[in-house]
């Protein structure tokens, strides 16, 4: 006959999910929960007194640096990856852009499927691309915004260059020919 276990709890709404009981009754800690600080009244993940890089400027900033995001399940606030003045710059340049689009169209620039569309702009600048899915501006972003990185892309998954070169002319005359 086995020893009985741990009692547990049924309802899993009274306790939280990372004091749960786990492997013959161990709690288990979420380490990332233990690192919070309070800016006034609001939980801010991170340590007080901490740095963190702007993605953008590539600036060491303190953390009072950076803007609230969203919120883990503790309650504690992430934090941007831009900092402040950054942030600023960069939605000014989105507003920009967006003042100067073409009409949206109904289809993505790229896809040419029915989505949702943003409006897609080369960085730094408000001079308007063409208008995107999320999902297509999201990976030309992963790529570098960069017809270099789109090529290495290209390469990375055909390594043969006359394969490359015909299938670049087979989706260019495809493009042009919905375009007339």
């Amino acid at each position: 006959m086995t020893a009985p276990g741990p009692k547990r709890n049924s309802n899993l709404n009274t306790v939280s999910y990372w004091e749960k009981e786990t492997y013959r009754g161990k709690k288990q800690k979420y380490k990332s929960h233990e690192n919070f600080y309070y800016r006034g009244e609001i939980k801010i993940a991170g340590k007080e007194g901490g740095v963190q890089e702007c993605k953008e400027c590539k600036k060491l900033l303190p953390l009072s640096a950076f803007s609230t995001s969203g919120f883990r399940s503790d309650g504690a606030y992430f934090l941007k990856k831009l900092c402040r003045e950054c942030h600023t710059i960069v939605q000014k340049e989105h507003r920009g852009a967006r003042k100067k689009a073409p009409p949206k169209p109904e289809r993505c620039d790229r896809c040419h499927l029915k989505k949702k569309l943003v409006v897609d702009h080369r960085h730094g600048t408000t001079e308007v691309r063409g208008w995107l899915c999320h999902d297509c501006n999201v990976g030309v972003g992963n790529l570098g915004d960069t017809l270099e990185g789109v090529l290495q892309g290209a390469i990375y998954l055909e390594n043969d260059e006359n394969k490359i070169i015909e299938t670049l002319h087979k989706v260019f005359n495809e493009m042009f020919a919905r375009a007339k």
